[in-house]
């Protein structure tokens, strides 16, 4: 569970720091950048992993759909 949480979070993270190298670029700027990208992609990673993880509500304690297979109103069978 917190593996997919790690993988759904990388996914995010990657796509924000490419958005935002890609926004901020200038190519007259000389300076490299590479250290400044890996903060953000930290910073990034970090919070949406615990947060995807938090708000996760996926859950096996809940009530499974197979409890309600044999609803109350079933319109194909004959009440007798």
């Amino acid at each position: 569970m917190f593996g997919q949480c790690l993988l759904i979070g990388t996914g995010i993270s990657c796509l924000s720091t490419g958005l935002y190298a890609t926004i901020t670029n200038d190519k007259y700027d000389q300076r490299d950048r590479k250290n400044e990208y890996i903060t953000i992609f930290s910073i990034i990673i970090a919070i949406a992993t615990i947060l995807i993880f938090i708000f996760n509500n996926r859950s096996d304690s809940l009530v499974s759909v197979k409890n309600f297979e044999g609803g109350a109103i079933n319109y194909t069978k004959p009440p007798f």
